[in-house]
């Protein structure tokens, strides 16, 4: 499948929409623009950081009870924590339609698609910007009560940053559900103590 030349954002958009997906459908642009400004802030490209941001929810349009079943189907190893919590796949179904609909093949861009909820061990400079843009303009509504303090901390860079984040992820605060192994992964490099 060849790149696709049409208009990402109208066509995320309208996938979106068709899906009744309306809090992700108001959430996504604002991570697209905070992902560009994080990326020309800090050296990353711009163009891979915008189509990562477009591109990082659309798996949400599968049902909940169906992203095991859909992975499965894909060839797609789903581990136990995603088996407990279904949503955390939405991240892989962003990764297969990115490459299926939209012919995204950069490796990079759709890793930074990928890790964008629960980071990783090794993050990319792409990586961190697209997690910290989807973590500075989150899908619960109004600004997340995070706000003023992860801005601070990136006037220290991106690493400081997503430590900064993964640290709050770790704390009562954050609520999780359950912690991915990637979440975990990142917590154990950026030396962050995971809740007992």
């Amino acid at each position: 499948m060849p790149p696709y030349a049409g208009d990402l954002a109208a066509d995320v958009n309208v996938l979106l929409a068709a899906h009744r997906c309306e809090i992700t459908r108001e959430h996504v642009p604002r991570v697209a623009r905070e992902a560009v400004a994080l990326a020309r802030r800090f050296g990353v490209d711009p163009g891979a950081a915008r189509t990562a941001a477009w591109l990082h929810d659309v798996g949400g349009i599968v049902r909940r009870a169906d992203m095991v079943a859909l992975c499965e189907s894909l060839g797609v190893a789903v581990v136990p924590e995603e088996r407990q919590v279904p949503m955390l796949l939405h991240a892989r179904i962003s990764v297969a339609l990115a490459r299926g609909r939209y012919g995204v093949t950069d490796a990079a861009t759709l890793q930074a698609i990928r890790v964008h909820t629960t980071l990783h061990a090794e993050p990319t400079p792409l990586d961190l910007v697209v997690f910290l843009a989807d973590k500075l303009e989150w899908d619960q509504g109004g600004i997340p009560p995070y706000h003023a303090e992860l801005s601070a901390a990136l006037d220290g860079g991106l690493m400081a940053g997503a430590r900064w984040m993964l640290t709050w992820m770790a704390s009562p605060q954050a609520n999780l559900l359950i912690p991915h192994p990637e979440l975990r992964a990142a917590w154990a490099a950026f030396g962050v103590i995971p809740p007992a």
